[in-house]
């Protein structure tokens, strides 16, 4: 399994951070943040607007529907966009792509998640990133979201218990 997100607490909201060192460069990674075509192959079907400002919508399925505005667009190095969810407070996904060497340092971070959250979320990106990464290497979505989901799952909640352990006052 590929190393851990990182979460904290950020003014009483949770956040978690990954850093994936990616082989393709960051106009390709770029690409599949960005198009359509290559969002539903490893995120989910949608789009997202080429602007700040520009609308935001991810069809998760049964898993309902992401919508959102672009709050910073410039490629290919940063994506930021709002994620407004039914049911949940709106939180903020943002990507830096940083050129290494022949390839990318991805940084995700997914800011100002309610704490009953941030473990679903945890695992949740730690998966799709598998998937991302399997795309960016392969053109295929890298195996079975639902079992690295699963697999990933249990060490966020440990991680997200101890957290909330550690803001005790």
């Amino acid at each position: 399994m590929s190393e851990l997100g990182v979460l904290r607490i950020e003014d009483g909201r949770r956040s978690v951070r990954f850093e994936r060192q990616l082989a393709s460069p960051p106009a390709e990674v770029w690409d599949a943040l960005t198009s359509p075509e290559r969002l539903a192959r490893w995120l989910a079907p949608g789009a997202i607007g080429a602007h700040a400002g520009g609308g935001v919508r991810l069809d998760f399925g049964e898993g309902g529907v992401v919508t959102g505005r672009v709050r910073s667009w410039e490629p290919p190095s940063l994506l930021e966009y709002e994620w407004r969810f039914e049911g949940e407070t709106e939180s903020v996904v943002r990507f830096e792509l940083t050129p290494a060497g022949e390839g990318t340092l991805l940084v995700l971070d997914h800011r100002a998640l309610a704490a009953g959250h941030a473990a679903g979320y945890s695992a949740g990106w730690h998966a799709y990133l598998a998937s991302l990464q399997a795309d960016l290497e392969d053109g295929d979505g890298g195996g079975s979201w639902d079992e690295r989901f699963a697999t990933a799952l249990p060490r966020y909640r440990e991680a997200a218990a101890a957290l909330e352990v550690a803001s005790l006052p």
